[in-house]
């Protein structure tokens, strides 16, 4: 990948900006660099964790991408799988240190990104919120992007959205979510301080509401 971040907050991620010189990496892969932390930060190799993944989501080989198969598949039903929302975690969690990684969303018209915690409960309906250790952002039926908060926050977007750049830095408990293209933030969440004793915080990925129409589009892992 040579996609190159220009954009990190400096203090208060949504309230301060400092731009960005661009940086190639040695590795060739996505990275930020700060100004106020004079280092650089290379985008993480993440692999999607196919024995998490709900039913009816098809995780590729190389765990770099997933899609809705449309229909329940005969899977392991394990216990780590989750079997209410079409979610999939990543193999990496993260208890400490700061990570950055992309996710090409392309076309699709329905997506959910971001964190959970590692002892999310994965079995039942659960509500999606950082009360229940959820910290995602989406795009419901092509039309709006909403902050999974309670309530739901929308999220003023211009244009649509095809690469989102995702910044964990547990240090500062904050995750903030870019638009690659445009280099902008489109929101950030504080993770509280009882959130982090509970264990990783893990890349999670969805495809989207089960009750909207199947889209074969994968979400791929930059």
């Amino acid at each position: 990948p040579s996609t190159l971040f220009h954009l990190l907050p400096l203090k208060g991620i949504s309230k301060r900006w400092v731009r960005m010189q661009k940086i190639k990496s040695q590795k060739n892969r996505p990275c930020v660099f700060s100004y106020l932390l004079y280092d650089l930060i290379i985008a993480v190799d993440i692999s999607l964790d196919a024995d998490t993944a709900h039913p009816r989501l098809e995780v590729s080989e190389d765990g770099k991408s997933v899609k809705d198969a449309g229909m329940i598949r005969k899977v392991p039903m394990r216990e780590k799988r989750i079997d209410s929302h079409l979610f999939v975690l990543a193999k990496e969690g993260y208890t400490s240190g700061r990570f950055y990684w992309e996710v090409n969303v392309g076309k699709r018209r329905n997506w959910i990104l971001g964190v959970a915690q590692e002892s999310v409960t994965r079995k039942g309906t659960v509500a999606l919120s950082p009360n229940n250790g959820f910290w995602v952002i989406g795009l419901v039926d092509g039309q709006e992007y909403w902050a999974y908060m309670d309530p739901w926050t929308h999220l003023a977007v211009t244009g649509t959205l095809q690469k989102i750049g995702i910044f964990l830095d547990i240090s500062t408990k904050q995750l903030s979510f870019y638009n690659v293209h445009k280099k902008t933030i489109l929101h950030a969440f504080t993770i509280a301080d009882d959130s982090m004793q509970e264990g990783k915080l893990i890349p999670i990925f969805s495809t989207g509401s089960a009750s909207a129409k199947t889209d074969l589009e994968p979400l791929s892992l930059v």
